[in-house]
């Protein structure tokens, strides 16, 4: 279960099951980076670079190990402070156990996306399905209704809503290969334990 500061919980969880899967499948340090930091906000092992233990994962903790993740991927031989970051942050200083570079690149990226200002949309670092909030695959024809009215005045040319219903049955075809992914994987996993 994602902490509650974490406004896309179902993104999340898909993140977890793609990343995984790709780390599976080719090795990938960076995608294994990213699933234990999904599998940590999720409650379900330490934190991917500190190794804290401390569960569920509040917001600050989170920025914390992004910061500890900065610093094992920083090139520029200047890391950042993390024990002035840590107490301007309120929690207990640790140091970065996990050390390759790649895969805290992976743990960077998610904390990057999920710490965001919730003024600034950034998108997860891995493709995820679109879903609606009852968790089913958005729909073309969701997907189109619902750019329509955040922007009507860009829809307002018939030529412009073909393209929208174009891309929006691209997103859902999209949308749903990757699902079937993550329920592959699911059932893989489950499978194999």
């Amino acid at each position: 279960m994602a902490p509650g500061w974490v406004r896309e919980p179902a993104a999340l969880a898909d993140l977890h099951v793609l990343a995984y899967r790709r780390h599976a499948d080719v090795g990938s340090a960076r995608h294994d980076g990213m699933a234990v930091t999904a599998a940590w906000l999720r409650g379900v092992r330490t934190a991917p670079v500190t190794f804290r233990e401390e569960q569920p994962v509040a917001y600050v903790l989170a920025r914390a190990e992004k910061w500890a993740a900065m610093a094992v991927t920083s090139t520029d031989g200047v890391p950042p402070s993390l024990e002035s970051m840590c107490e301007r942050l309120g929690v207990i200083f640790r140091a970065p156990v996990a050390t390759n570079p790649h895969y805290a690149l992976g743990v960077w990226e998610v904390l990057h996306w999920l710490t965001a200002d919730p003024l600034e949309r950034r998108r997860p670092p891995v493709d995820v399905p679109e879903r609606n909030p009852d968790g089913t695959v958005a729909t073309a024809e969701a997907l189109y209704a619902e750019a329509v009215a955040a922007e009507p005045w860009r829809y307002r040319l018939p030529e412009r809503r073909v393209e929208l219903r174009d891309q929006s049955e691209q997103r859902a075809a999209w949308s749903r290969r990757l699902a079937d992914l993550v329920a592959e994987t699911v059932r893989r996993e489950h499978a194999s334990a």
